[in-house]
């Protein structure tokens, strides 16, 4: 067993409830979860927290998840959602104010269409593959490549001039 903390229960910090809760205190120490929010998810007083923060091997849990989300950019990634939620209403105020310059209406428009069909990635670049390889043993390799770019639509009136087939 490795370390423990008190929330409502003892909770192994590796255990997964243990894990969450380092998940969340370390968001919290990002600014991207309130400690009011923290303490209502575990069910902590505000004692309960201070007690919580003095603890060495929580802090450290803390310390570690902390550089392993910088390293591999999912608190810059957290950090930025929180800001873009912010995004479509500055764009609409671009787009409905009558002293907006035309131009940047127009890509106002673009953006909040992009961001409402789920962003502007237009998908895999042309000539992608897609490989599967099965390793089978010693000498024996089985290799699989796809092209996965997307095929455009086929206009049904324009293919025999009969929508219906």
């Amino acid at each position: 067993m490795g370390d423990i903390i008190q929330l409502r229960s003892p909770i192994d910090l590796g255990s997964d409830r243990g894990r969450a809760f380092i998940v969340d205190a370390t968001r919290a120490g990002e600014g991207l979860l309130s400690d009011a929010d923290l303490q209502e998810i575990y069910e902590l007083s505000p004692e309960d927290l201070k007690t919580i923060a003095k603890d060495k091997a929580t802090g450290r849990a803390i310390r570690d998840e902390s550089a392993r989300r910088v390293r591999n950019g999912s608190a810059a990634r957290e950090a930025a959602a929180k800001h873009f939620v912010k995004a479509p209403a500055v764009l609409d105020q671009i787009m409905t104010d009558a002293d907006s310059n035309p131009r940047h209406k127009i890509e106002a428009i673009k953006e909040l269409r992009a961001t409402a069909n789920g962003g502007s990635e237009k998908g895999p670049a042309p000539g992608e593959l897609f490989s599967i390889v099965i390793n089978l043993g010693s000498d024996h390799v089985e290799k699989y490549e796809v092209d996965i770019t997307p095929k455009p639509q086929m206009d049904l009136e324009q293919d025999n001039g009969d929508q219906w087939g």
